[in-house]
């Protein structure tokens, strides 16, 4: 029961649902066509109102939407290397690029032609203006081309008439027979001009190159100043010689290239290109002088800083070095770290200069140029780490005093003389004379034992011996016998005496120790086998072996 009671519940909403959007449908349906019949009579009713619209020409029209036209560049007219007029609009799809290329062909020909320039004449038509001879048209100009020039399309017309008239007729004088013939000769003239010209530069460095032997015949310096062997005459005339040829060259080069342009201007011809020629020049030479004109303060910086940071260098070289020299004391600072210093002094100098040097060139504000010295700096850094490591290794290795040049020492198992040392690397000389190369990163993990050391500060060094023997031997006899053969030994000092000992019996062996001293570190290998032999003689000779 309660089942059907809620489906006809159900059926009862999705009745009232249908209703109500067929209420909405048609109610919809009754608005659209209300809002059409009112539009409809809205329309009829302005249409009846308007009046009717007033005729109008398009070039107005163009004038009113085209106020950027005379702004825009348009395309050059250009005939003799001379601009006669421009193009902007385009004329049943020819662009006014193409436009400008035809026009400037149909000049040339003219140009070339026997037709006189008065032939020339207007032409008209419903959207077009033309400039005719009595054989074709060689120019036209539309509503557009006009706007841009901001007049009308016969003014335009005629204005360009009156320009090609007179640059035809400057054309055509130009390239007349008396006109080339006068140009020859000039061109003979400026060529016989260019030859005693040279004739005269080269008799001027000739005679310098004379006076330049006679510098170099005056002789050589004899001073070990190397700043007064650069400056010895012989120096000076290679300078001054090497100087002269380069001025005579560029010299001789200016002369034909100007001797070139000037020629080829007197040619109709080939007067563009005696204009391109001297752009080629020019233009460089502006840009340039600009630029250095530009550079002049930061040039003037940059000699700044080099000067200071070169006379803090000299500065820090003097302290250094009269330090090392033992001249001059800064508290507890070693002779012996002067000339490191002095070297991580200057490094600093010179690489903080070259970071300043960096900022004050316009390079420092190019992305790229960042960009690229950032990559390269990390470059150089990553590829640089096994370098780094040993400078800093060399570093530690010299302020802490660890050895010098002439010590004897053992690295690890490399026992030898320190015969050099760098930066990056020491070379010690071991005892067969092999010169052994170790990176400072090395030598800085390893086990140092300096023996010169050893000896400079306690006096000796100490040498053991052990013994062992199959019979126990009173040790007080067996003592005697030792440091007598000890003490007979060459190199063993009686001072402090030589120190004999019980060890602990091992194996059914009597073990015994003796303890020496030497002040010889540099043969303590041959020292040790002459006391081990002596010792072995002396209990050979008592029978105790």
């Amino acid at each position: 029961m309660k089942t059907f009671s809620s489906l006809s519940l159900i059926l009862i909403l999705l009745f009232s649902a249908g209703i109500c959007r067929a209420v909405e449908d048609t109610t919809t349906q009754i608005t659209d066509t209300t809002v059409t019949e009112e539009s409809g009579f809205v329309e009829d009713s302005l249409t009846a109102i308007l009046p009717e619209p007033l005729p109008i020409d398009d070039i107005e029209v163009i004038n009113a939407f085209s106020d950027s036209l005379g702004q825009e560049s348009g395309f050059p007219v250009i005939l003799n290397n001379n601009e006669i007029f421009r193009l902007y609009g385009t004329i049943e799809n020819i662009g006014p690029e193409e436009r400008a290329e035809k026009t400037t062909q149909l000049l040339s020909d003219f140009f070339r032609s026997s037709e006189p320039a008065d032939s020339l004449r207007i032409v008209e038509g419903k959207r077009l203006t033309g400039i005719s001879t009595s054989r074709n048209i060689i120019a036209a100009f539309s509503d557009e081309d006009a706007v841009a020039e901001d007049m009308s399309r016969q003014e335009l017309a005629y204005t360009v008439l009156s320009r090609i008239a007179t640059q035809a007729q400057q054309f055509r004088d130009e390239t007349s027979g008396t006109n080339v013939l006068f140009s020859v000769l000039k061109s003979l003239l400026f060529f016989v001009a260019l030859g005693i010209v040279w004739h005269y530069l080269n008799r001027l460095f000739s005679f310098i190159d004379v006076w330049i032997q006679k510098i170099r015949l005056r002789g050589n310096s004899n001073s070990e100043n190397k700043v007064l062997q650069l400056l010895s005459p012989d120096h000076l005339a290679s300078g001054f010689g090497w100087l002269s040829r380069v001025t005579e060259l560029f010299l001789k080069i200016l002369l034909i290239y100007a001797f070139l342009a000037t020629v080829l201007s007197f040619f109709p011809w080939t007067a563009d290109l005696s204009t391109n020629l001297l752009a080629f020049v020019l233009e460089p030479a502006k840009k340039i002088s600009g630029d250095f004109v530009a550079l002049i303060p930061n040039i003037i910086s940059i000699v700044v800083l080099i000067a200071i940071t070169r006379y803090l260098a000299k500065f820090s070289d003097l302290v250094f070095r009269n330090i090392g020299k033992g001249e001059l004391k800064l508290g507890d600072f070693e002779a012996e770290w002067a000339e490191p210093t002095r070297k991580i002094v200057k490094i600093i100098l010179y690489l903080l200069l070259a970071f300043l040097l960096f900022a004050s060139l316009p390079l420092a504000n190019n992305r790229t140029a960042l960009a690229l010295a950032i990559i390269l700096g990390l470059t150089l850094s990553l590829s640089a780490v096994p370098a780094v490591q040993n400078i800093i290794s060399g570093i530690m290795l010299n302020y802490t005093g660890s050895f010098r040049i002439g010590d004897r020492v053992k690295l690890g198992d490399i026992t030898g003389d320190i015969v050099y040392k760098s930066p990056l690397v020491i070379r010690i000389k071991n005892r067969l004379n092999e010169i052994i190369i170790i990176p400072n990163t090395t030598a800085f993990r390893s086990k140092i034992i300096n023996y010169t050391e050893s000896v400079q500060k306690n006096g000796h060094l100490s040498l053991e011996l052990a013994f062992h023997l199959k019979q126990d031997i009173n040790t007080e006899t067996l003592r005697e016998l030792v440091l007598e053969a000890a003490l007979s030994t060459d190199g063993i000092l009686l001072d402090p005496k030589p120190v004999f000992l019980r060890a602990e019996s091992k194996n059914e062996l009597f073990s015994y120790l003796l303890k020496v001293n030497t002040k010889e570190y540099r043969n303590l290998e041959p020292l040790y086998s002459r006391l081990f032999q002596n010792v072995q003689n002396k209990l050979r000779e008592n029978k105790y072996t």
